[in-house]
């Protein structure tokens, strides 16, 4: 069976944004609904700050999707346990020795280094930067990422989604 491409995600600022200008930090739209589809179509993996579970502060990947109705995301999706102390952050632990060679990582705006460490590997291209204010940002470079992996419309539906809910139009019409 063939793998599925290894798709990272990060959280702040890439999933969760000042949605509305002077305004606090919102869920961007659709976001379960978008990563529900994601988890199927890719071998998706948590690539954030934020803690899995629980360490006493309250706040976790886990418990953030699972109040947000993403119980079943929680299921599917993996946890990268990276070195927070890598002079190359995140994009040390996407660059690995025993990483996947098929991945993507959607993530707000790298440091230099770090997309020095991307450039030097020749994987710049596996990055899709994620616009960090805005109600569109994720889902832009959601579209990026297809057109990048040629996913079609049909194979949205064979994910058990529909192509409109990744049409901006779509999502920000008065219907």
């Amino acid at each position: 069976m063939q793998r599925k491409t290894t798709l990272y995600i990060d959280i702040d600022d890439t999933l969760i944004a000042q949605v509305l200008p002077g305004s606090g930090f919102d869920l961007r739209p659709c976001v379960i609904t978008h990563l529900t589809a994601l988890g199927r179509m890719y071998d998706c993996c948590w690539l954030t700050s934020w803690p899995y579970t629980d360490t006493g502060a309250g706040v976790s990947v886990a418990t953030l999707i699972r109040s947000l109705y993403g119980s079943r995301i929680n299921e599917t999706f993996r946890y990268a346990d990276w070195d927070r102390d890598h002079p190359d952050g995140k994009a040390g632990f996407v660059l690995r020795d025993d990483a996947p060679r098929d991945w993507y990582w959607l993530e707000d705006p790298i440091p230099q280094g770090e997309r020095a460490a991307l450039t030097t590997a020749g994987k710049l291209d596996r990055y899709i930067p994620v616009e960090p204010a805005g109600p569109w940002g994720f889902l832009d470079a959601l579209n990026e990422l297809f057109r990048r992996t040629s996913k079609t419309a049909a194979d949205i539906r064979h994910a058990g989604a529909r192509p409109e809910w990744f049409d901006r139009s779509a999502l920000d019409s008065d219907r």
